[in-house]
């Protein structure tokens, strides 16, 4: 009896799942077909490095094209010629490996080289249009000067920028009436 209870149990766990819409899913598309730890990959655009992914568990599934990036996400950008711009740091991340776009999320801080630092919940990163993007609230301290929004968009050393819904404090004067 304790047999045959063990085979019935083991039939109905090896077999497909529905999910909450009805839609059977195998188990194996969760399973990412390469893992790693402690890795890095090197992101390129036209031969020319455009960011150094560093991250403490990766998994990569082949058939959607996605990365998952889910342990300390650390990403270096790189401008034209290749000199180092900016570095990002999440809890989370995503690489889209046909469009090479990223995605990071949870304490998302970007800290420029010359400076500025950018503090959101979630950033994309639009490789075709080389540019920054968030559609959530965003903090930027630049010196002493700080501005909330919602919405940011930027080159990847946060050297030209827009703030959507601006609002912030500032130490230096400012003429209103320009």
């Amino acid at each position: 009896m304790t047999s045959l209870l063990l085979f019935i149990l083991l039939i109905f766990s090896c077999g497909k799942r529905e999910d909450q819409n009805g839609m059977i899913n195998s188990e194996t598309e969760v399973i990412p077909e390469q893992e790693s730890w402690n890795s890095e990959i090197t992101l390129t655009s036209s031969g020319k490095k455009i960011a150094l992914v560093r991250s403490g568990h990766m998994a990569q599934f082949g058939k959607k094209k996605l990365i998952l990036l889910d342990d300390k996400v650390e990403i270096d950008f790189y401008d034209s010629e290749e000199n180092h711009t900016s570095l990002l740091r999440a809890e989370f991340g995503e690489i889209d490996e046909r469009t090479k776009n990223l995605k990071a999320t949870g304490n998302v801080i970007v800290v420029s080289d010359s400076g500025e630092t950018l503090y959101t919940e979630e950033l994309f990163w639009n490789n075709k249009q080389q540019k920054i993007i968030s559609e959530v609230e965003v903090m930027i301290t630049v010196g002493t000067d700080t501005l909330y929004g919602i919405g940011f968009e930027s080159d990847a050393g946060l050297d030209n920028w827009t703030i959507k819904e601006p609002k912030g404090r500032t130490s230096r004067l400012v003429d209103i009436d320009e």
